[in-house]
């Protein structure tokens, strides 16, 4: 079955950030590849490389990675990357809960049947004893890659403050080539918005350092969250001004008192208006679940799960809105669509 076409014009997009509007593999990869080349230049100089360890000294650590060509660098860096992104993900699944509905979505599942309860965004107070702990995606990099370099036996050559920098690349992510011209073309049909775990400040810098502007900046950290938790899609929503108790209240007084329709269905409708974007098949299941229309963008080895797309049309599936495949233009092309749909409405 082929991806359906969107035939409605959102009235607000949300857009996933890492791996959707930002190529982290390359960014980090980089400079984690740069990093390590300048400190064991700098151990050559004095016969320290690794590489010049004696191989019974090799043989006790099975982590201790290849590092004695450039190439060997370039391919450890790469790996290291992609080891740190899925410490994040088992980050997110550890610390979200169980709260996100991952069955195939229902548009006649109620707020109660998906788990929309306390959406209310909330900043985290670290003094406030009756909340528990947030541990934000900054932390989290910082905590991971300590641990990661310790794994590789690499924690040594750095300082404190050098890990603490590293740690920081993730706010200084480039953009797909197609990102800042593309959201810049959707801002001028609709309200665009960010929609990610990562904490505020992170996608502060991140906006300000990449030029990538955004009209919002959401995180799932109003919400206390991770997605993929249904609060953090509905109370997006909500925050935007679509589907929630107020939009309920004024359009039972544009009707004069005289509504059949249900508030839960009603509001999942409304959700609709506004697009959820990813290049993350889970996070758009979680999106459609929570009544929000889909927009699924192919990035290179980027979705969790690689076969994810192909199971998708095999199975027949079909709650995908909007697809856009690797080779048509990303987030430029999403804007060109939808500027068309928007002259022939």
């Amino acid at each position: 079955m082929a991806p359906k076409t969107l035939n409605t014009l959102p009235t607000a997009f949300v857009f996933d950030v890492f791996g959707t509007v930002y190529d982290w593999r390359t960014t980090v990869s980089t400079r984690i590849s740069q990093l390590l080349s300048q400190k064991l230049t700098s151990l050559d100089a004095i016969g320290a490389h690794p590489s010049s360890s004696s191989s019974s000294s090799a043989s006790q650590n099975n982590s201790k990675p290849d590092l004695s060509t450039p190439d060997a660098i370039s391919k450890f860096s790469k790996e290291f990357a992609q080891e740190w992104r899925d410490s994040y993900k088992d980050f997110v699944v550890t610390h979200g809960g169980t709260k996100s509905p991952l069955q195939s979505p229902d548009i006649n599942d109620s707020q109660e049947e998906v788990g929309l309860n306390n959406i209310t965004p909330s900043i985290p107070r670290a003094t406030d004893p009756s909340e528990p702990p947030y541990t934000t995606v900054d932390t989290h990099h910082l905590q991971s890659l300590r641990g990661l370099l310790k794994k590789y036996s690499l924690f040594h050559l750095f300082s404190s403050s050098e890990i603490q920098e590293l740690s920081r690349i993730w706010h200084s992510l480039k953009p797909w080539d197609d990102s800042k011209p593309g959201i810049e073309g959707l801002r001028e049909l609709a309200i665009v918005s960010t929609l990610s775990n990562g904490n505020l400040r992170l996608l502060v810098d991140l906006q300000k350092n990449s030029g990538v502007v955004f009209d919002v900046l959401l995180s799932a950290q109003l919400w206390r969250a991770y997605k993929p938790e249904s609060k953090v899609y509905v109370g997006s929503c909500e925050v935007l001004g679509v589907g929630g108790k107020e939009e309920w209240d004024e359009y039972i007084e544009e009707k004069g008192g005289d509504v059949k329709e249900d508030e839960d269905k009603w509001r999942f409708k409304e959700r609709g208006k506004v697009a959820m974007v990813a290049a993350h098949i889970g996070d758009l299941r979680a999106a459609k679940a929570c009544g929000l229309t889909t927009i699924y963008i192919e990035r290179p080895r980027e979705d969790d799960d690689l076969e994810a797309g192909s199971n998708y049309l095999e199975e027949g599936e079909d709650w995908i809105d909007m697809w856009v495949r690797h080779d048509e233009g990303g987030i430029l092309e999403v804007a060109r669509r939808l500027a068309k749909l928007k002259q022939n409405q």
